[in-house]
């Protein structure tokens, strides 16, 4: 072989040898590296599955009776825990609320604002002669002498009075000429303010049914025929039962059969003892008889109800005058009320018959009856400043609560409600 063969193997081998030995390590390696992830994988797969070793066979049996009980596994048991008890909520302070007493209605005492009832009533009296009043004081500018003309002619026509109605006219007249008043509203509040001042003089504080505290208190009714007189009677002792007060009442009038009848019925409705005589009886006779009684059952108020009488009658007016004395032989002090029922639908007529029966009788009060069915409901104003009698109720309609107590302020705002410009 050439020499120069020989030494390019001599050469090679070391490298050879090299490249073998980097080749085991290689394998070793990888080997090595298989191993380990084979023994990872071993090792994962006991954590997630654990194997339980079997007891070694080289070690005999031990009979049953010989071998020790096993001990029963140690269970351990958490403690319970300890039963949480809330505190109870201190109870609040119990307040003991008195409550507080209704209001007491007193029945007897004036109503207080407006008297619904009553102003409904009225309402013919507003289209008419109130109604004309608002057409007057509607008109824009000034109040001249034209409007206080239409105005005195209206008021002349009313049925305040005639008297009254020249005495307002002239006192508007006299502030106007003074530039005092100028335009229509402070003409009409001028003119309520007099109508306000008119009935001042028929106001009474007193109540009208206040009990008699000395015994029975005896009310005389009397009026013409034909003025609703037994029928205010019955509605008048309505309402003083519903306050729980006893009640007799007279039938006076015994020339009408039918009265007597009207007035069973209302005892009958209200159950009250009525008392009669025979048709045609001396009428001071039954009220004497029916005071006697009253006091007797010790009654809280005797009603006494009389014959018509035209006011215009002299001797039918002493005839009333014995009746009075008769209840006051009963009864001392007797009669101590004196009512006049007037119908409103009367008018200036009215006025005469409350001047006459005052001056026959001395009137303590004044009923106005069929206020509701009347434009006439101005000749209370006329009543109240002429004769200066209290009005004592009126007459709104059929049923037994129509009878209202009078009340001027709740009148007067009825009489202007529709008048207002």
């Amino acid at each position: 072989m050439p020499a120069t063969s020989r030494s390019m193997n001599d050469e090679m081998i070391p490298m050879i040898v090299l490249g073998l030995l980097a080749l085991g390590f290689v394998w070793l390696a990888v080997k090595a590296i298989k191993r380990s992830a084979e023994r990872k994988k071993e090792l994962y797969a006991e954590d997630e599955n654990p194997q339980i070793s079997p007891a070694p066979e080289a070690q005999a049996p031990i009979p049953a009776e010989q071998a020790p009980a096993e001990p029963e596994p140690a269970v351990e048991t958490a403690p319970e825990p300890e039963p949480v008890v809330e505190a109870a909520p201190e109870p609040e302070p119990v307040v003991e609320v008195t409550p507080e007493p209704e209001p007491v209605v007193e029945a007897t005492a004036a109503p207080k604002g407006d008297d619904l009832r009553l102003k409904e009533g009225m309402k013919r009296t507003n289209a008419s002669f109130m109604g004309k009043l608002a057409s007057i004081f509607s008109r824009k500018g000034d109040v001249d002498d034209d409007v206080m003309d239409e105005l005195e002619d209206l008021m002349l026509t009313a049925d305040v009075g005639v008297r009254l109605a020249m005495e307002m006219v002239e006192d508007l007249r006299d502030r106007v000429a003074a530039k005092e008043l100028k335009s229509g509203d402070e003409v009409r509040n001028a003119l309520r303010a007099h109508i306000e001042k008119a009935l001042e003089k028929s106001a009474s504080d007193e109540d009208a049914l206040k009990k008699n505290p000395n015994g029975s208190k005896v009310i005389l009714f009397v009026g013409v025929n034909g003025v609703g007189k037994t029928t205010s009677i019955g509605k008048i002792a309505s309402l003083l039962k519903s306050r729980g007060h006893s009640v007799v009442m007279g039938a006076g009038d015994t020339f009408r059969a039918a009265a007597v009848d009207q007035l069973k019925v209302w005892g009958e409705r209200t159950d009250c003892k009525v008392i009669t005589g025979e048709e045609g009886a001396d009428p001071a006779s039954v009220i004497y008889n029916t005071v006697r009684h009253g006091c007797e059952v010790e009654a809280d108020f005797i009603l006494a109800d009389t014959a018509g009488r035209l006011h215009t009658k002299s001797d039918l007016m002493e005839e009333l005058k014995k009746v009075g004395r008769a209840a006051g032989k009963s009864l001392d002090g007797a009669p101590h009320e004196i009512w006049l029922v007037v119908d409103g639908t009367t008018g200036q007529n009215a006025v005469m018959q409350a001047r006459q029966f005052n001056e026959a009788l001395g009137l303590t009060g004044v009923i106005l009856t069929k206020l509701d069915g009347t434009a006439k409901g101005g000749v209370v104003i006329g009543i109240a400043n002429e004769l200066a009698i209290p009005v004592r109720f009126v007459g709104v309609g059929e049923q037994a609560d129509d009878l209202r107590p009078f009340h001027a302020p709740s009148f007067v705002n009825g009489l202007f409600e529709s008048s207002a410009a």
